[in-house]
C-alpha cells in the first residue's frame, strides 16, 4: 500500500509501497478451467494472482491460508456462473468478505472486480458495480485494464510481478525527501519475493532492505548539519540537495539470485554526480547470503590468482572502453587496473549470469572518472574445479567440475598445480595475439 507522513518541517514525504499487489480469485470450483484461463491471462500480464489450486499445497490449511489471501488481497475478482451464483459455500462467503473490507476502500476504488462467465442474474450485494463480461470483444484484457487503474490510484503502477512461478517478485520505489540547508532526496528500489517452494524466500527482501534503510538513515544525518552560509533557499533546489537514488536488477541463475544496485549520488553542490555498485547473492535451496565471493572456493587464494590474470587481460585487451565524455579513449591504465584488481575486496560486486561471473568496477577503481564503470566476466569453466561442490550444485554447473577432472592434462595434479597449468596456459595464448 501506499503511505504519505507530512513533517512539520518545511516539506518531508515518505512514500514506502510495501504489499505485494495480490490478486485474489474467488470461483466456484467446477469453473476452474475457465477460471485458470484468466489466472494465466494474468499472469502473462505481470500480475500476482492467487488461485487456490495453484497456491495451496499438501499440508496446508485449506481454509486459514485462504482467508489470509482474502485479508492481503488489494483486488478480488469474483466469477458469477451458473455453478458460483446457486452454490452456498464458500463464493458466498468470499463475495461477503470483500464486500465488508470495501467498506474500508476509498468509493471510487476498483476493489471487487466482478467476471461474468455465464449470462445470470447478479447478486444484489454486487449489482451496484461495473462488470466483466466473458462474451465481450476481449474480457482478459478488459479485466487487466480494471486492474491497472486500481493499481494506479495505489501508486503500485510499478508493482509488477517478475519471475517465474518458482520465485516471483515485485520491484517497490521507496523515496524520501527534505528542503534544508542542504536538504536531501532519496530514491530506492526494494524486491520483494514470493515462492511457494522456498518459503523463506522473503528473507532476501529483509536483507536488502536493512542495507538500503541504512543508507537513507546516513543520508537523514544532514539534518544535524545545516549550513546558512553555504546554502540559501535562494539557490535552485538541486544545488542544496543531496541526492541518493539506488536502482536494482536481478538474475536468477538455477537456484542462485543475483541483485545488483547501481547507486548514483550527488553532493548539494558537487560538480558532477559519483556512482557505484552493491551486489548481493543468495542461494534459494537453502535460501543464504553469499556475503563474499572467496566463500565460494574450497582454494580461495588459486581461485584469486586466476580472477586476478583473467580479468586484468579483459580490462586491458579486450573491453571496448568508451568514457563518459564519449571521445576515443586510449584504454586503461595497466598501473590502475593491477591496483584495483589486487585482492577479494576489490572483487566484492559481483552476480551470476547465464555464462559466468560478472564483475563490476566502480569508476576510479580501475579506470579515472571518464573511463567510467568497467566490467568484466569469467566463464565457470575457468573456476569450477575450485568451487565447493555445494555451491557447484546451486549454479548448475557440477558438470564443469566433472568434465575438468577428466581433462588428460589435470590428471594426477592438486587443484593448485592444475591453477598453475591454467595459468601458463592462458599466458601462453595471449602472448601468441
Amino acid at each position: 500500500m501506499a503511505f504519505i507522513f507530512h513533517s512539520s518541517e518545511r516539506s518531508a514525504i515518505f512514500s514506502l509501497m510495501d504489499e505485494n499487489a495480490l490478486i485474489f480469485l474467488s470461483y466456484a470450483s467446477p469453473d476452474y478451467e475457465r477460471v485458470h484461463e484468466y489466472y494465466q491471462s494474468l499472469l502473462s500480464q505481470g500480475f500476482d494472482p492467487w488461485l487456490d489450486k495453484e497456491r495451496l499445497v499438501a499440508g496446508q490449511n485449506w481454509n486459514f491460508e485462504i482467508q489470509r489471501a482474502l485479508g492481503r488481497a488489494t483486488i478480488i475478482v469474483i466469477f458469477l456462473s451458473e455453478h458460483s451464483v446457486t452454490r452456498r459455500g464458500y463464493v458466498q462467503r468470499e463475495i461477503r468478505i470483500a464486500l465488508d473490507q470495501a467498506q474500508a476502500k476509498l468509493h471510487d476504488d476498483i476493489y471487487v472486480i466482478p467476471v461474468m462467465l455465464d449470462e445470470v442474474p447478479i447478486p444484489e450485494q454486487l449489482s451496484s458495480i461495473q462488470v466483466v463480461r466473458q462474451d465481450s470483444e476481449d474480457p482478459y484484457t478488459e479485466l487487466g485494464r480494471a486492474i491497472e487503474t486500481q493499481l494506479g490510484r495505489l501508486n503500485l503502477e510499478n508493482a509488477k510481478l517478475q519471475g517465474d512461478p518458482k520465485l516471483r517478485w515485485t520491484l517497490l520505489w521507496c523515496r524520501d525527501q527534505w528542503e534544508g540547508l542542504p536538504g536531501y532526496e532519496i530514491a530506492y528500489q526494494i524486491p520483494r519475493f514470493a515462492s511457494d517452494q522456498y518459503p523463506q524466500a522473503s528473507e532476501m527482501t529483509d536483507v536488502v532492505r536493512g542495507w538500503a534503510a541504512a543508507q537513507a538513515m546516513n543520508e537523514r544525518d544532514v539534518k544535524f548539519f545545516q549550513s546558512t552560509d553555504t546554502y540559501s533557499f535562494g539557490q535552485a533546489t538541486h544545488f542544496r540537495t543531496n541526492s541518493w537514488e539506488a536502482a536494482c536488477n536481478i538474475s536468477v541463475q538455477e537456484r542462485v539470485v543475483s541483485i545488483s544496485y547501481s547507486v548514483w549520488t550527488m553532493g548539494a553542490g558537487a560538480a558532477h554526480p559519483n556512482m557505484h555498485f552493491k551486489t548481493f547473492a543468495f542461494t534459494l535451496s537453502p535460501v543464504g547470503e553469499i556475503s563474499n565471493l572467496a566463500s565460494l572456493f574450497e582454494e580461495p587464494d588459486a581461485a584469486l590468482a586466476i580472477l586476478k590474470v583473467k580479468v586484468r587481460h579483459q580490462l586491458l585487451h579486450d573491453n571496448e572502453r568508451f568514457p563518459v565524455d564519449g571521445t576515443e579513449g586510449e584504454g586503461l591504465d595497466e598501473d590502475w587496473v593491477n591496483r584495483g584488481t589486487e585482492n577479494w575486496d576489490d572483487f566484492s560486486a559481483f552476480t551470476f549470469t547465464e555464462e559466468g561471473i560478472e564483475f563490476l568496477f566502480n569508476p576510479y577503481q580501475v579506470g579515472c572518472y571518464a573511463d567510467g564503470p568497467q566490467f568484466a566476466k569469467i566463464a565457470y569453466e575457468d573456476v569450477a574445479m575450485l568451487m565447493h561442490h555445494h555451491y557447484a550444485c546451486s549454479l548448475g554447473i557440477e558438470f564443469l567440475r566433472r568434465r575438468i577432472e577428466l581433462m588428460p592434462t589435470l590428471t594426477n595434479t592438486t587443484t593448485s598445480e592444475a591453477v598453475v597449468v591454467a595459468i601458463k596456459s592462458f599466458e601462453g595464448e595471449t602472448s601468441r595475439d
